[in-house]
């Protein structure tokens, strides 16, 4: 399945649509491949700036009952165990998540079609080590009768003890490999208990639930559809668990022991593994963002000159990562005196310097090298959607979807105001003067 000491990455986008099953919204999300040590970062689409809110400690919160949420400023994303679980099991350590609505869609109720669209795009190693919450001695965290347990391994071991008074108990032990996640654990299926329902509607949630979505447990403990496995509870509850350590933004290589534990009480564990110690390196935290950076020091890093600087101002950015820049386009830019001067129009081909020329200042400011310079490799899927004309702010969105020692791939995005004027796919490399 691949080597379990590089990080992980998908080799395509993923689209998928559906309905969220605690607010009944309709959502599209897009997955895409994300550069090493991004970790898992969802961008909410849908709202204003397009604000991100990162997989980490710092961003749990409880936001909905019966699902894992996360919370950054005032931006929220809830119900994301089955997608975690999903990442974790295929040992996915870095993704974008592009998201139109504050749930992912529920699909079937597990995380089997997760896995299944993860599948069909494949993965990419990344040539940067993985790295893993270690465990070295015991270390647990106890709650009325809820209990989880982490033990010195030297795998992903998972045991979980899951009780109902309206079921039989079950217990289950996994070593959690790829396969044994595919196979065993992704098809598990939500549950609810129909006792619970009229509760769960109070609370304004369940709205997208439907027998398709959740595995209805009735009173005299038949089942609303047939069992996938005869322990489907158990197994549905270690994917969940799978997810909500996630949080943590890696892997354990631990013995998990985990008693009658659910959304909150994971999220409290995985807080409680940060404050002593168990995720002290890079990546617990909040997204990095640096201060604005002016055209005086971008010009430092660049080698252009007037009439071909195409970026005034970089506003937010990640090392190896991203940047967000802006052109402001008066009527007295050189480019309108010749193109269209009747009724100016930017072409093309120059939005796509720009964006360019931000990929290349956030390679060259980062390795701060003097002598180097970035030179185009190749342009691809470059789409021009709207015009652009003086008067415009034209802000410019790049990420690095791929890096090599003297050579970037990159994925450009320029709009005017909410609107996408150009998209494009650049290839950038390095190389001495």
């Amino acid at each position: 399945m691949g080597n379990d000491e590089f990080q992980r990455t998908l080799k395509s986008d993923i689209k998928i649509t559906g309905i969220g099953l605690m607010l009944g919204e309709a959502v599209e999300m897009t997955i895409k491949p994300a550069p090493a040590d991004t970790g898992i970062v969802f961008k909410r689409v849908d709202e204003p700036g397009s604000p991100e809110v990162k997989v980490c400690p710092n961003n749990c919160a409880e936001i909905l009952p019966r699902c894992t949420s996360l919370q950054s400023g005032g931006t929220t994303i809830s119900s994301i165990e089955h997608l975690l679980s999903a990442f974790a099991g295929l040992r996915i350590d870095n993704a974008r998540i592009e998201i139109d609505a504050q749930e992912p869609p529920s699909l079937d109720g597990s995380a089997l079609p997760y896995v299944t669209e993860i599948q069909k795009v494949g993965f990419t190693e990344q040539e940067v080590p993985r790295r893993y919450i270690q465990v070295t001695e015991p270390f647990a965290v106890s709650d009325d009768n809820k209990q989880l347990v982490f033990l010195p391994s030297d795998t992903f071991e998972v045991t979980f003890a899951y009780d109902h008074p309206q079921t039989s108990p079950q217990f289950a032990t996994w070593d959690i490999s790829e396969e044994t996640y595919m196979s065993e654990i992704a098809p598990a299926r939500s549950f609810c208990f129909e006792s619970e329902i009229e509760l769960l509607q109070s609370l304004g949630i369940g709205k997208g639930a439907s027998y398709e979505n959740v595995l209805v447990v009735k009173d005299d403990g038949e089942t609303s559809s047939e069992l996938r496995f005869k322990d489907e509870f158990v197994r549905h509850k270690t994917l969940d668990l799978i997810g909500d350590l996630y949080l943590s933004g890696y892997l354990p290589k631990a013995r998990v022991i985990s008693m009658r534990s659910g959304h909150t009480f994971h999220a409290q564990f995985v807080r409680a593994l940060a404050e002593n110690g168990f995720l002290d390196f890079r990546g617990v935290g909040d997204v990095e963002t640096k201060a604005p950076v002016e055209a005086k020091d971008i010009y430092r890093v660049l080698p252009h000159r007037h009439p071909m600087c195409l970026i005034d101002r970089v506003i937010d950015y990640q090392n190896g990562e991203r940047a967000v820049g802006i052109k402001n386009l008066t009527y007295n830019e050189p480019i309108f005196e010749g193109h269209f001067p009747a009724q100016p129009v930017m072409p093309g081909v120059l939005q796509v310097e720009a964006l360019a020329q931000l990929g290349a200042w956030l390679l060259l400011q980062e390795i701060g090298e003097d002598e180097q310079l970035g030179y185009f490799r190749s342009i691809s899927k470059a789409t021009f959607r709207r015009t652009v004309i003086p008067g415009d702010q034209l802000r410019l969105e790049i990420e690095i979807i791929q890096r090599r020692r003297n050579l970037a791939r990159i994925k450009g995005e320029a709009y005017v105001d909410d609107a996408l004027a150009t998209e494009a796919e650049l290839s950038i490399a390095l190389a001495d003067t």
